[in-house]
This record gives C-alpha cells, structure tokens and sequence, in this order.
C-alpha cells in the first residue's frame, strides 16, 4: 500500500517518493546544463513543500521566487544577492527548519514533485513542469508565510 508524503501528501508514483525524485531531479541538473537551469526552482520548491525552510528562510526564499518568476531576475542573480544577504556570517536566522519548531500549517498542494516527475519527457517539459510548479507554490505558500505574523 502506498502511502502519502508526510510533509506534502503526494501519493507516490510510478517514479518513487519524493526524495528519490528530488535525488534524481538534481542528478539530471548537475549533469546537463539544460536541465540545471531551473535549479533554483528544484530546491526551493522541494525545501518549501517538505517544510525544510525556517519561518525566516521562507519568507527569504518567497521573496525570491517571485523576483525570479514576476520579474525576471535570473537565478544567477539570485545567487548573488545570497551571498550578500543570506551567508552564514551575516545573518541572523538558520536556513534550515530547527528540531521542535512549530509545525508550519497545512497546505493543499495543488502540485508536487511526483506531478512534475510525471510530466517530464525531455529538457524542454522538464524546465516547463519545474516552472509550473514554482509558479503553484509561490500561489499557495500564503498560510506559510502568514503565520510568521501571528
């Protein structure tokens, strides 16, 4: 019986769970350019789903996203603006999410990383599926986010 991903609800595929298709999703980018381009998407929307970013890494990385899907700033860009304002020196918060935090709310995923695996083909989808998916969770990451106000 399969059973859902604890941190994101995806019901396992034909592709595996969750983390053995983020392994093979950063294979694919470390080892073809075509595929890397969307990197920054991979591992910020796989930490965002699987509630690995701290309350502070997330609203960073919400940030990010949107700069990087609504405004056009490149990913390279991205990396550097990291390392001005997010290296482990200069800031004050943790990118990881601690041991016995709060739990983050619930989100109703309207896509995963089982979706994505499931639509890839080439490059070309690849790149399209990771940005789609970006593109859902920057939508309904909201309640994550919003409960650092509260």
């Amino acid at each position: 019986m399969t059973h859902p991903c604890p941190e994101c609800g995806a019901v396992p595929g034909a592709y595996g769970e969750c983390q053995a298709i983020f392994d093979s999703f950063l294979a694919h980018e470390f080892s073809d350019p075509a595929y890397g381009e969307v990197h920054f998407l991979t591992v910020a929307c796989f930490m965002i789903q699987h509630g690995r970013y701290s309350d502070e890494a997330l609203a960073w990385i919400e940030e990010k996203l949107r700069a990087n899907l609504h405004e056009g700033i490149t990913a390279g860009e991205i990396r550097r603006q990291a390392a001005r304002e997010a290296r482990t020196g200069s800031r004050s918060w943790k990118v990881k999410r601690p041991r016995g935090a709060p739990p983050l709310p619930e989100v109703a995923w309207s896509l995963t990383i089982v979706d994505v695996a499931a639509h890839c083909q080439d490059d070309g989808s690849y790149c399209a599926w990771l940005e789609r998916w970006a593109q859902a969770i920057l939508r309904e990451m909201h309640p994550l986010i919003a409960k650092r106000s509260r």
